[in-house]
């Protein structure tokens, strides 16, 4: 593996097999948020073709030689220089910040050539060696005299990604920059937000990495004074709810998560969410909890917070049930069970969506089932279910 410094250039060939796919791997560790993008150019360094402004929001080159996948502290590119089309001159790889912050005060980044596992070529730096930049260009890809060279280019502009993208000539359409401003969802604002039956809201963008946290918390029972209390439960009014989701990820698998059936989840393996425990005795006052990797929101889809009687009486309004979602740097989301429907066991409470990989939205449902396989046909998740007690079903492994 070469080391690369500020200022590099060689022939490409020297160090990989062109006729090869190749993966740009750029990483930085910080605490701001960071965009990667690869632009296409032509011979006069301008993006002609917008349509090779390979980023989050548009992750493939329309013959696939250019791919685009986020991950934890970055992003890789998948690059096939040989179906590159004749008018692309040069690749130019890119990061820069959303929102606050500059690259003098990131701990590193990284920028990998790899080719068949193998990293060919390397270049480290750290926030040491930039000031008050908010973009830098990493490394460029370029043609000359019919060969492929590198270039380590290292520098920045003090602007973010609507400097880079002015500086190759390309134009900034806000009605496809983003989509959650496309499609008109507000961004949750304030310490605590409750939403409204079909309300839908954007959380924050957040860096990739902690949790989100689901907690339902629910009156257990009557004591005898008539209070409500979550220690003494009377059986005979005691109401046990959990806490389930369906799930679908990006790869197109689909499944749920829930004490019945012993579906707990995984929060390092697909589908990176899971379920932290089931209180049957009433004596957890934090009652029980969803969990969900941000370091994989790529591989999220959406997911569906469900809730279900397993126990008790069908008194949804003595439960008086509440869902509070808490992500890392946004909003905590409340979603109360303020409608009731005591012919039914299973409410559906809140749809999150992911928005462009990098947060997703929050909607209040509150919509009654007989079960698992009525919920499942409202929202076309197409599991199979059997029959795991009472009338309760688990979905067929």
């Amino acid at each position: 593996m070469l080391n690369l410094e500020r200022g590099f250039r060689d022939k490409l060939d020297k160090y990989i097999n062109l006729s090869e796919n190749i993966i740009i791997d750029l990483s930085i560790n910080g605490h701001a948020i960071y965009d990667f993008s690869c632009f296409g150019v032509d011979s006069e360094n301008k993006l002609s073709d917008e349509r090779y402004m390979i980023f989050y929001n548009q992750t493939s080159s329309p013959e696939h030689a250019i791919t685009y996948e986020a991950y934890n502290s970055g992003a890789r590119f998948n690059v096939n220089l040989s179906q590159l089309p004749y008018s692309i001159n040069k690749l130019v790889f890119t990061a820069s910040i959303d929102g606050a912050g500059t690259m003098g005060e990131i701990t590193s980044l990284t920028a990998n050539i790899t080719q068949n596992s193998n990293t060919a070529l390397s270049m480290n730096l750290s926030g040491q060696d930039f000031n008050s930049e908010r973009a830098i260009i990493t490394i460029e890809i370029y043609h000359k005299e019919a060969s492929w060279r590198i270039n380590a280019v290292a520098s920045g502009f003090n602007g973010g990604l609507s400097e880079l993208l002015k500086f190759y000539g390309g134009t900034e359409d806000t009605s496809t920059q983003t989509q959650d401003e496309k499609q008109n969802i507000p961004v949750a604002r304030g310490s605590k937000v409750e939403l409204r039956k079909n309300e839908k809201v954007r959380l924050e963008k957040f860096a990739a990495h902690g949790e989100i946290l689901i907690n339902l918390n629910w009156k257990h029972a009557a004591s005898k004074s008539g209070l409500f209390t979550l220690r003494k439960i009377d059986r005979a009014k005691s109401i046990d709810l959990d806490i389930g989701c369906l799930y679908e990820l990006t790869n197109g698998k689909r499944g749920s998560i829930q004490a019945l059936g012993n579906k707990f989840g995984s929060l390092t393996e697909e589908p990176f969410i899971t379920l932290d425990r089931d209180d049957r005795t009433g004596n957890a006052p934090e009652g029980e909890n969803l969990r969900i990797n941000l370091a994989n929101i790529s591989q999220i889809k959406r997911v569906l917070i469900y809730t279900f009687i397993y126990e008790g009486v069908n008194n949804w309004q003595e439960a008086d049930g509440i869902v509070t979602i808490k992500v890392p740097g946004s909003s905590t989301i409340i979603i109360k069970l303020d409608e009731y429907d005591t012919d039914k066991i299973m409410c559906a409470l809140v749809m999150l969506e992911n928005i462009n990989n990098e947060t997703f939205s929050a909607e209040k449902l509150i919509k009654f089932f007989d079960g698992h396989i009525s919920l499942d046909n409202a929202y076309n998740w197409g599991l199979k279910w059997v029959r795991g007690t009472k009338d309760l079903q688990v979905p067929e492994l």
